[in-house]
């Protein structure tokens, strides 16, 4: 159990996720978010600590790579974060807020992980 705090912080301060392909970062938001969404929804019917602590680093990864694509995709476009002017259609700052959100979820589930 105490080795759950520092494993989160290393893979929140870890930068070692790969950026996206290059492609349409629209589309990999896209699919990290539901990516996300699939490992929430598959939480509550995790039976061990195991299976929990497995699905929430998951998240935390899957939720990095998220923060990491979108920052270097503004780096790259290097313009304005509303989707008006993204010429990938996307807007950076609807998909940091998901991913926030996402985030506050993950932390509730570890903090239940953590007291049962």
């Amino acid at each position: 159990m105490k080795t759950i705090f520092p494993a989160i912080a290393v893979l929140f301060l870890s930068m070692t996720a790969s950026a996206h392909n290059g492609e349409d970062p629209a589309a990999e938001v896209v699919k990290k978010r539901s990516y996300v969404l699939q490992y929430q929804k598959e939480y509550p019917a995790a039976t061990s600590q195991e299976e929990r602590i497995r699905n929430i680093k998951k998240q935390v990864s899957t939720l990095q790579s998220t923060i990491l694509l979108l920052r270097n995709s503004l780096i790259k476009e290097n313009r304005s974060v509303r989707s008006d002017l993204s010429k990938y259609d996307l807007d950076y700052l609807v998909a940091i807020k998901n991913s926030l959100k996402d985030m506050q979820k993950l932390l509730k589930q570890l903090e239940a992980a953590v007291d049962s």
